[in-house]
Protein backbone atom coordinates (compact mmCIF):
# COMPACT_ATOMS: atom_id res chain seq x y z
CA UNK A 1 0.00 0.00 0.00
CA UNK A 2 1.23 3.43 -1.16
CA UNK A 3 1.87 5.91 1.99
CA UNK A 4 0.37 9.44 0.61
CA UNK A 5 2.00 12.30 1.50
CA UNK A 6 0.63 15.65 2.25
CA UNK A 7 2.33 18.82 1.73
CA UNK A 8 1.73 21.43 3.73
CA UNK A 9 3.13 24.87 3.39
CA UNK A 10 6.12 26.06 5.41
CA UNK A 11 5.23 28.22 7.76
CA UNK A 12 8.05 31.09 8.37
CA UNK A 13 9.66 31.00 11.92
CA UNK A 14 9.54 34.39 13.47
CA UNK A 15 12.73 35.66 13.29
CA UNK A 16 13.86 37.59 16.27
CA UNK A 17 13.50 40.95 16.41
CA UNK A 18 17.63 42.40 15.87
CA UNK A 19 18.45 45.49 14.80
CA UNK A 20 20.13 46.01 10.92
CA UNK A 21 23.67 45.91 11.41
CA UNK A 22 25.07 49.70 10.44
CA UNK A 23 28.23 50.39 9.10
CA UNK A 24 30.52 52.68 10.85
CA UNK A 25 31.52 55.90 8.70
CA UNK A 26 35.24 56.37 7.77
CA UNK A 27 37.35 54.13 5.46
CA UNK A 28 39.19 51.28 6.84
CA UNK A 29 42.52 51.43 7.93
CA UNK A 30 45.27 49.22 8.75
CA UNK A 31 48.59 49.80 10.94
CA UNK A 32 50.99 48.41 13.05
CA UNK A 33 52.91 49.18 15.50
CA UNK A 34 55.85 47.62 17.37
CA UNK A 35 55.83 47.36 21.38
CA UNK A 36 59.58 46.41 22.62
CA UNK A 37 59.42 45.02 26.25
CA UNK A 38 62.92 44.95 28.26
CA UNK A 39 62.98 42.02 30.38
CA UNK A 40 65.16 41.56 33.43
CA UNK A 41 64.92 37.85 34.43
CA UNK A 42 64.44 34.46 33.09
CA UNK A 43 60.79 33.99 33.96
CA UNK A 44 58.37 37.47 33.77
CA UNK A 45 55.00 38.64 33.56
CA UNK A 46 54.25 42.01 32.22
CA UNK A 47 50.76 43.58 31.66
CA UNK A 48 50.82 45.36 28.48
CA UNK A 49 47.62 46.50 28.47
CA UNK A 50 47.97 50.27 28.95
CA UNK A 51 50.38 50.62 26.42
CA UNK A 52 48.34 48.78 23.75
CA UNK A 53 45.39 51.05 24.84
CA UNK A 54 47.56 54.39 24.08
CA UNK A 55 48.32 52.69 20.78
CA UNK A 56 45.12 51.78 20.10
CA UNK A 57 44.03 55.45 21.49
CA UNK A 58 46.57 57.45 19.12
CA UNK A 59 45.38 55.12 16.00
CA UNK A 60 41.66 56.98 15.69
CA UNK A 61 40.44 53.75 14.80
CA UNK A 62 36.51 53.73 16.97
CA UNK A 63 35.67 50.08 15.65
CA UNK A 64 37.52 47.03 14.83
CA UNK A 65 40.40 44.53 15.96
CA UNK A 66 43.65 44.61 17.71
CA UNK A 67 45.78 41.38 17.07
CA UNK A 68 48.90 41.52 19.01
CA UNK A 69 51.88 38.81 18.02
CA UNK A 70 54.91 37.95 19.83
CA UNK A 71 57.58 37.36 17.92
CA UNK A 72 59.77 35.06 19.63
CA UNK A 73 59.34 31.35 19.92
CA UNK A 74 60.29 31.90 23.88
CA UNK A 75 57.16 34.60 24.93
CA UNK A 76 53.90 34.90 24.88
CA UNK A 77 50.95 36.67 24.94
CA UNK A 78 47.47 36.18 26.51
CA UNK A 79 44.69 37.55 28.36
CA UNK A 80 44.06 37.50 32.08
CA UNK A 81 43.79 38.91 35.81
CA UNK A 82 46.54 41.04 36.55
CA UNK A 83 46.92 40.03 40.06
CA UNK A 84 49.92 39.45 42.41
CA UNK A 85 48.95 36.12 44.30
CA UNK A 86 47.36 34.88 40.21
CA UNK A 87 50.46 35.23 38.71
CA UNK A 88 52.62 33.54 41.40
CA UNK A 89 50.27 30.91 40.88
CA UNK A 90 50.42 30.56 37.01
CA UNK A 91 54.28 30.53 37.33
CA UNK A 92 53.93 28.10 39.94
CA UNK A 93 51.70 26.45 37.01
CA UNK A 94 54.28 26.36 34.41
CA UNK A 95 56.94 25.28 36.65
CA UNK A 96 54.88 22.11 37.21
CA UNK A 97 53.88 21.31 33.84
CA UNK A 98 56.97 21.88 32.27
CA UNK A 99 59.83 21.89 34.65
CA UNK A 100 63.05 23.31 34.08
CA UNK A 101 65.75 20.84 32.97
CA UNK A 102 63.43 17.64 32.57
CA UNK A 103 65.47 15.89 30.05
CA UNK A 104 64.09 17.56 26.72
CA UNK A 105 65.31 16.63 23.92
CA UNK A 106 65.72 20.06 22.49
CA UNK A 107 68.37 20.92 25.82
CA UNK A 108 70.47 17.54 24.82
CA UNK A 109 73.53 18.26 22.80
CA UNK A 110 73.23 14.78 21.01
CA UNK A 111 69.13 15.61 19.78
CA UNK A 112 69.60 19.36 19.27
CA UNK A 113 71.89 22.06 17.73
CA UNK A 114 70.23 24.02 19.96
CA UNK A 115 72.76 25.77 22.59
CA UNK A 116 70.78 27.94 24.67
CA UNK A 117 68.82 25.22 26.57
CA UNK A 118 65.66 26.63 26.78
CA UNK A 119 63.51 23.76 25.60
CA UNK A 120 61.31 24.51 28.72
CA UNK A 121 60.61 28.37 27.45
CA UNK A 122 59.61 27.11 23.79
CA UNK A 123 56.94 24.33 25.81
CA UNK A 124 55.77 27.00 28.43
CA UNK A 125 55.11 29.51 25.46
CA UNK A 126 53.40 26.78 23.71
CA UNK A 127 51.24 26.28 26.15
CA UNK A 128 50.15 29.74 26.68
CA UNK A 129 50.38 31.27 23.10
CA UNK A 130 52.02 33.81 21.14
CA UNK A 131 48.81 36.00 19.85
CA UNK A 132 45.83 38.03 21.22
CA UNK A 133 42.73 39.66 19.38
CA UNK A 134 40.91 42.04 21.21
CA UNK A 135 38.00 44.03 19.74
CA UNK A 136 38.23 47.80 19.22
CA UNK A 137 34.72 49.38 20.40
CA UNK A 138 34.57 53.49 20.85
CA UNK A 139 38.42 54.20 20.19
CA UNK A 140 39.62 51.82 22.62
CA UNK A 141 40.15 47.95 23.73
CA UNK A 142 36.99 45.98 24.70
CA UNK A 143 38.26 44.06 27.70
CA UNK A 144 36.33 42.73 30.60
CA UNK A 145 36.40 44.32 33.95
CA UNK A 146 39.22 41.99 35.12
CA UNK A 147 41.17 41.21 31.96
CA UNK A 148 44.74 42.02 31.15
CA UNK A 149 46.23 41.73 28.30
CA UNK A 150 49.65 40.06 29.30
CA UNK A 151 53.04 39.54 28.50
CA UNK A 152 54.95 36.47 29.38
CA UNK A 153 58.74 36.22 28.86
CA UNK A 154 60.06 32.85 29.64
CA UNK A 155 63.31 32.74 28.33
CA UNK A 156 65.21 36.39 29.65
CA UNK A 157 66.60 38.45 30.54
CA UNK A 158 66.05 39.61 26.83
CA UNK A 159 64.75 42.65 24.56
CA UNK A 160 61.71 41.94 23.12
CA UNK A 161 59.25 42.67 20.70
CA UNK A 162 55.23 42.50 19.63
CA UNK A 163 53.42 43.38 16.79
CA UNK A 164 50.17 45.36 17.03
CA UNK A 165 48.37 44.78 14.33
CA UNK A 166 45.15 47.76 14.45
CA UNK A 167 42.30 46.78 11.45
CA UNK A 168 38.94 49.25 11.82
CA UNK A 169 37.37 52.21 10.90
Amino acid sequence: MASALTAKAAVPAEAPSEPEPQAAPGQLKVLSRTLKVVTASRVELHNISDRVRAHVRASGIKAGFLILSSLHTTTALFMNEFQAALMADLTEFLEQLVPQDAGQLHNCEDSSDCENKNATAHLRATVLGHNVTVPIEGGDVRLGQWQSILFAELDGPRNRTVTAHLIGI
